[in-house]
């Protein structure tokens, strides 16, 4: 189990957000999966889990319907990536917002299911993968890369170990690198080293002022007439603030010079360390740009 000491004592009251529904969801799926396996005899893990033949035979919407799916009937599997959302899950939905954290979730869900499916086929192994631990590693390797110094606790066989996230990061690639080179345990390392991989790659993308993922969306939205990314890659339309500008006595340099310090705040130390009453300001000019 891990834990991030730093985000419980900043946490302030908020609604549940993406990453806790999603702990609901994966439950209600458990206890579904469960019900049919051992009292209708429904075999759920062969019709939707992730395997080469099932995506040879076009089944492709099992890149995502076997991250639903978990072992069963002990929670233990379904619990530990519960944990692992919960824990690192909403630092991540809050920096990169709710859409961002969709597509990093299930990105990395995908990709991971597919390093399995595929490096398997090469050794000649038929595997069958089910579970959200793929999508689970990339959240935690975004939280590693973006909170690199906070310090983060995990338990290993019941003893509690503590250190910094960006070590924390190195210790589960070099365990699951280890694990997938000698599969002993029927676990799926050679997924959650794929979804640390779409986690690192998304950090490196969408973080930096020169990364990849934001050099092709401003090529993107260039030659679009009438619109502007700000605001860590969020399309505005310019024609619609500045009417909404317009009707309300504010023009949009005056937003820039009251929003362009608090933005400069949230890239260098995160939106943890905004005050009340920067946040506040915040969505009072979102509003009045008309964002959503």
């Amino acid at each position: 189990m891990i834990s991030d000491r730093d985000y419980m004592r900043e946490l302030k009251p908020r609604g549940p957000g993406l990453a806790v529904t999603l702990i609901w969801v994966l439950l209600a799926c458990f206890v579904v999966q469960s019900v049919l396996a051992f009292h209708g005899r429904v075999d759920v893990a062969g019709a939707l889990g992730l395997s080469k033949r099932g995506l040879l035979h076009g089944r492709i919407w099992t890149l995502i319907t076997y991250q639903f799916l978990h072992s069963v009937p002990l929670p233990f599997h379904v619990l530990a990536n519960g944990l692992g959302l919960y824990f690192f899950g909403r630092s991540v939905e809050e920096r990169l917002g709710t859409r961002r954290f969709a597509w990093l979730y299930l990105l990395g869900g995908v990709l991971g299911g597919l390093a399995q499916v595929l490096i398997d086929g090469v050794f000649g192994r038929e595997t069958t993968v089910v579970g959200a631990s793929a999508g689970v590693c990339a959240v935690v390797a975004t939280y590693c890369r973006l909170f690199p110094d906070r310090q983060a606790m995990f338990s290993l066989y019941f003893i509690p170990i503590e250190m910094r996230a960006t070590i924390l990061l190195w210790v589960l690639l070099a365990y699951d690198a280890w694990c997938a080179l000698f599969p002993v345990d029927g676990v799926a390392h050679l997924a959650h080293l794929g979804g640390y991989g779409t986690g690192v790659a998304a950090v490196a993308g969408m973080n930096a002022e020169d990364g990849w993922a934001t050099r092709w969306w401003r090529r993107r939205m260039a030659s679009r007439p009438g619109v502007t990314v700000i605001d860590g890659g969020k399309v505005r339309d310019t024609s619609r603030a500045s009417a909404q500008g317009a009707s309300s006595g504010r023009r949009p340099a005056d937003w820039s010079r009251e929003i362009d310090p608090i933005l400069d705040k949230i890239a260098t130390q995160g939106i943890h360390s905004l005050t009340s009453e920067e946040r506040a300001k915040l969505e009072r000019v979102r509003r009045q740009m008309g964002g959503n």
